[in-house]
């Protein structure tokens, strides 16, 4: 489905019935790369799943920003368009990161929060290093053309945990990234990369909501920052999942899936958040 806003068309699922949870995918994906977690969910909710800008099926109008702000508009006026005063949010790396600055900026549309694999914005003296790299890779997607591009992306050993997935699970995330468009990838990274992204740490206070935050037991940095951020909010909690890297939904969707369940269930019963917890997965 494809919402028209000022400067966007928004394209976006829609699956289910029941309280609402929207997911925010990670860069170089598109909304279907939740298609896995919602089917492993029991009936009850309606899940949304947006293409942020620069991905997917969503197309913006030249000129148009590629930045948190504008993204949190856009999911702004697609709850409105759906009806949904207030939605669980769940974000992974880039989406979990919008995710954080979504619930800094609009607490009063989040009944629960969870990210994977995200943090807050980076510290002022890494930013304009992350900017540097950030634009780097947006002039090395422009010159070298998308393929090449996602070939060198899919190799990081950041991800490396998915082949245990298999070759053909591989070759379905490969396609998914292949569905994207060279401009729209380099200007996310330009306008929405970690360099760019203004740090929310110091606005956390203001999420009063159920909290969980997740990391790979393999992915240490984004361990350290999940436990960084539940520090951050208050009754926030951290999981971290063994046998997994950083894209942990995908890695281990059977256990992420429980965690997630897990998640939901407690916000939908607690009035008031508990003490900061760690668990593993």
């Amino acid at each position: 489905m494809i919402l028209e806003g000022d400067d966007v068309q928004l394209n976006y699922e829609v699956i289910g019935e029941g309280s609402p949870v929207t997911l925010l995918h990670g860069f170089t994906q598109s909304g279907r790369s939740w298609h896995e977690i919602a089917s492993l969910m029991p009936a009850g909710r309606k899940w949304v799943l947006p293409d942020l800008r620069g991905h997917g099926a969503t197309r913006l109008q030249p000129g148009a920003p590629y930045t948190m702000e504008a993204c949190t508009k856009d999911l702004v006026r697609l709850w409105d368009s759906l009806g949904i005063a207030r939605t669980h949010l769940v974000g992974y790396s880039m989406g979990g990161r919008l995710a954080l600055h979504v619930a800094a900026a609009r607490p009063e549309r989040i009944l629960s929060l969870l990210t994977i694999g995200a943090h807050a914005g980076l510290d002022e003296e890494a930013r304009e290093g992350r900017r540097r790299g950030d634009e780097a890779l947006a002039q090395r997607i422009e010159n070298d053309g998308l393929e090449a591009f996602v070939n060198y992306w899919s190799s990081l050993p950041l991800f490396e945990g998915l082949e245990r997935r298999g070759p053909s699970f591989l070759a379905q995330v490969r396609a998914a990234r292949m569905d994207n468009h060279v401009a729209g990838l380099a200007e996310s990274l330009r306008g929405m990369g970690a360099g760019a992204m203004r740090p929310v740490w110091n606005e956390l206070g203001r999420v009063k909501v159920p909290a969980t935050f997740v990391a790979g037991q393999l992915d240490h940095g984004y361990a350290a920052s999940a436990r960084r951020l539940a520090a951050s909010v208050h009754g926030g909690r951290v999981v971290i999942v063994q046998r997994a890297g950083h894209t942990v939904h995908q890695e281990r969707p059977e256990a992420f899936s429980r965690l997630l369940l897990a998640h939901l269930d407690a916000a939908s019963e607690r009035s008031e958040p508990s003490p900061s917890s760690s668990t593993s997965a």
